[in-house]
């Protein structure tokens, strides 16, 4: 296996890449200069064919008779750029895209040009497999003086795709803006004389009056105070972060996350001291029935409902639950709140990580500069530039349409409805640049008007989105706790990983439903350490020292 780049090699890198942006700047100008003579002459750009392998799923709707390979977006790009998107093939799940990308690493078959993944260890199987390209030269040649500069900035956002010096893969950016707040039945608090919690024994006095004060008023012990999914662990599901209990664990340890102790080395946060602390009120809690009794057995979405029906006063999780999964039909009063201390005294929730996405290339790939154009272009939305085509929205007539020069976001006004043209992108979403969608949102959130076309854009969007976008802007750096380990997954979390994670959750469950004692958690935190998990700790401070020398 590969060896990951180092934090000295880091230094030398984002220099190089500081001083070829400058030099490149003036060499950009004589490039575009070049291409416009050229393409004056030619009457357009250079056809290039670019595959890929795809997920289309039910989310992606076509009007027009258009499909995934012609739309008004491909019809954009080959206009613009000479790009001819071929589909090698497409499945309709996540799941089903990363199977067809493991069985053509295995049966050795032709892989798509570019495709994305954000599965750890195939990507880790994609790159000693020899069949991607290193991509190291292209970016320094290629990419925009933007791109590159975002990237010097966040340099560490590499880690996932580096051996040996090398970049087998180009990293994706999350917005890492949107997690998390308390949502909270302001309702039921007006009622019952109450504030929003701000530490631990505030939340327990509101979470008892919302279950035995019957704040609903229909005379049934039936409401519920902290609504709550359990069935993949008791830290933040990694595709949602909806309804978790991460902020009773405070700062200094969430779950499945590794952070840097006082000594300087990883750690794992499960086996912490705090966390002992968290899950012993997670069964008391459960126990005086503040929890739903079906939390471990309740996905995220499902846990969320509660909140969604009115049968629950409180649930933690993003910004964006504004839009879904709350909806019009809930008409009671609700809003969101900063998330209370936890049982460390600190804010603490897990945040997402800067990248979960990241684009591969076949070895054979030629086409590099065609690639970096059309993404710098695609990202305009990300850096929020207002000359980018994309300032309006996608496309015309499909996500937004002018009115008196103006663009207007209502789907009623959009002939054939309105359609969400990113997911026709090679990304298939918005390509973010971190919290800069969080400036926006907090801004329309404070009151203050929207000004430019992307502050009108996400205007849009629900208002309770950008009331609780404001919330989360005043405490997101202080709380924000960001998964320290971020490179392939080592020889034995590939080997025992799985089982250590599977041996966690049934015991942290145990507790929380007192069917364990709390300090069953000392003996876990021991098996574990035997089990596999000391050897894990080791190959883990391995890395962190390789990356940060």
């Amino acid at each position: 296996m590969k060896k990951r780049l180092t934090k000295r090699a880091w230094v030398g890198l984002v220099t190089g890449i500081a001083l070829m942006s400058v030099v490149g700047c003036s060499s950009a100008s004589n490039s575009e200069q070049n291409a416009q003579s050229n393409n004056e002459d030619t009457g357009s750009p250079k056809e290039v064919t670019i595959s890929l392998g795809r997920v289309v799923g039910s989310d992606n709707k076509f009007k027009n008779g258009e499909t995934i390979e012609d739309n008004v977006h491909t019809r954009w790009a080959k206009e613009k750029f000479g790009i001819n998107f071929k589909e090698d093939w497409a499945v309709g799940t996540g799941e089903a895209y990363t199977t067809k990308l493991r069985l053509l690493l295995t049966s050795n078959e032709k892989l798509p040009d570019v495709f994305t993944l954000n599965d750890p260890a195939l990507e880790n199987q994609m790159v000693d497999s020899g069949r991607v390209m290193d991509i190291g030269e292209a970016f320094d040649k290629y990419a925009s003086p933007r791109i590159k500069e975002l990237y010097a900035k966040y340099p560490e956002v590499w880690n996932t795709v580096s051996y040996d010096g090398k970049h087998y893969g180009l990293p994706t950016f999350n917005a890492v803006s949107s997690f998390s707040v308390l949502w909270i039945r302001k309702d039921w608090l007006d009622k019952l004389g109450l504030q929003p919690p701000k530490t631990i024994e505030d939340m327990e006095k509101v979470m008892d009056a919302f279950v035995n004060q019957d704040p609903d008023g229909n005379g049934v012990k039936d409401t519920i105070g902290l609504s709550m999914s359990l069935k993949k662990g008791v830290t933040a599901v990694k595709d949602s972060y909806m309804a978790s209990s991460d902020f009773l664990f405070g700062h200094s340890a969430i779950p499945t996350y590794w952070s840097e102790g006082t000594d300087g080395k990883l750690q794992y946060g499960s086996v912490q001291p705090t966390v002992k602390e968290g899950l012993a009120k997670l069964s008391e809690w459960m126990k005086k029935g503040y929890l739903d009794k079906d939390a471990g057995t309740m996905d995220e979405a499902k846990a969320a409902e509660s909140f969604v029906q009115g049968k629950s006063g409180m649930v933690f999780g993003p910004t964006w639950m504004a839009q879904y999964p709350f909806n019009g039909d809930m008409k009671f009063d609700y809003e969101p709140v900063p998330i209370p201390a936890g049982v460390d005294g600190k804010m603490g929730f897990g945040s997402e990580p800067q990248s979960s996405v990241r684009f591969y290339f076949s070895k054979d790939f030629k086409n590099m500069k065609a690639f970096f154009d059309y993404l710098d272009a695609i990202m305009g939305p990300g850096f929020y530039d207002p000359s980018s085509e994309f300032a309006n929205g996608w496309a015309e007539g499909y996500d937004y349409v002018l009115v008196d020069g103006k663009p207007v976001y209502d789907p009623a006004k959009i002939p054939g409805g309105w359609v969400d043209v990113k997911k026709y992108t090679i990304y298939g979403n918005d390509i973010q640049t971190p919290k800069k969608e969080l400036e926006i949102m907090a801004k329309l959130g404070r009151g203050e008007a929207p000004e430019t076309p992307y502050e009108k854009y996400f205007s849009s969007r629900p208002k309770k989105w950008a009331q609780a976008a404001a919330v989360l802007q005043t405490y997101i750096d202080q709380a924000s706790v960001f998964d320290q380990f971020t490179g392939h997954p080592t020889k034995t979390m590939a080997q025992k990983g799985e089982l250590l994670r599977k041996m966690e959750d049934e015991t942290f469950l145990k507790i929380i439903y007192g069917q364990e004692p709390v300090d069953s958690f000392d003996s876990f935190v021991a098996k574990w350490k035997a089990s596999g998990g000391d050897d894990i700790t080791k190959e883990a401070n391995e890395w962190f020292q390789e990356v940060h020398e």
